[in-house]
């Protein structure tokens, strides 16, 4: 117990005393994708929502904190990956049957520290976005040329009865009393930009509750349907990725039509969370540290922000990811 205290409780007094400071991510905040023509297509795949992933060890690299470095597996270095970037390949792939020509994918999964789709079996037409920090964490570089979002592989709200549900570093999360998944969370940064969703992917309970988050519709694509926290009723991969590739098309094809709107919300923003009660006293010291934000204490572990910008919400949700994994 004393070897996994003492290296802990160093590591986060470390992370208190840096991040009185901006993050570090915060001077390639206005960093820009390179502009591609045609109709483009922003792809943020996540790990725990894709097909057959049950269990914490198949998504996990062992590598993103003292807390992870016994959670990994060789299934998750040697088969999910792979299965991640499939499922990725074929939403481009369905997306780019009717039009699509510009993608880009951002590294939505925390795991390996957001560098788990394989580079080298990626579609080559498509932009990578990957590692950690990055300033928006899982719409970095999203603009308003996007004609589209998607999310691939995503996982239910914390608290949710899903596979491996849970919302950043967060037990609860909430704009203006909405209550928001990590889905919702970047759509209304999206949104705010005039990029609309049109694909979500995951089980049956990400389905249902980003429905009801989110609802000016999107193309619903059930991976499985849950049974517990670490068990579903799943189908084969290659089921998966026909099912996300006829979804990409439709997607598109009703995006382009005009069928779906962006998600907003009224401003300002009235964003309250509690951070997870798992967490060391430290690290909930240190987001009260975090000064760019001026946040508000609502609690032992509960924070209020208030802001007219969405993208000031996801720095922070940068700036607490870089709390809690380093």
């Amino acid at each position: 117990m004393r070897t996994f205290v003492v290296p802990v409780v160093l590591c986060l007094a470390s992370v208190l005393q840096a991040q009185t400071t901006p993050p570090s991510s915060a001077p390639f905040r206005d960093r820009q994708i390179p502009h591609e023509a045609g109709f483009r297509v922003f792809i943020v795949p996540d790990m725990e929502g894709m097909g057959s992933a049950v269990d914490i060890h198949e998504v996990i690299a062992g590598n993103e904190g003292e807390r992870y470095k016994e959670l990994t597996s060789p299934d998750y270095w040697d088969r999910f990956r792979l299965l991640l970037t499939r499922e990725v390949n074929s939403a481009i792939t369905g997306a780019r049957q009717v039009g699509a020509r510009s993608f880009v994918v951002n590294e939505g999964h925390g795991g390996n520290l957001f560098a788990n789709v394989l580079p080298w079996e990626l579609d080559s037409q498509a932009i990578l976005v990957r590692g950690f920090p990055k300033p928006l964490v899982m719409v970095t570089g999203i603009d308003s040329s996007f004609g589209t979002l998607m999310f691939t592989g995503a996982h239910a709200n914390a608290g949710s009865p899903g596979v491996l549900a849970h919302n950043f570093a967060f037990d609860s999360f909430t704009v203006n009393g909405h209550v928001l998944n990590e889905v919702g969370i970047n759509a209304l940064i999206a949104g705010e930009l005039g990029v609309s969703v049109s694909l979500v992917s995951g089980d049956d309970v990400l389905i249902a509750e980003t429905k009801q988050m989110v609802p000016n519709g999107f193309v619903a694509i059930t991976t499985k349907r849950a049974v517990g926290r670490s068990a579903a009723i799943t189908y084969s991969p290659a089921r998966v990725r026909r099912m996300l590739e006829t979804g990409a098309a439709e997607a598109v094809r009703r995006e382009r039509r005009g069928d779906f709107m962006p998600f907003t919300l009224q401003r300002p923003y009235r964003v309250e969370f509690l951070l997870r009660k798992s967490f060391p006293d430290s690290i909930v010291k240190a987001v009260a540290a975090l000064s760019e934000f001026k946040l508000e204490r609502t609690g032992d572990r509960g924070f209020r922000l208030v802001t007219d910008s969405a993208r000031k919400m996801g720095w922070l949700l940068d700036a607490i990811e870089e709390t809690v994994l380093r």
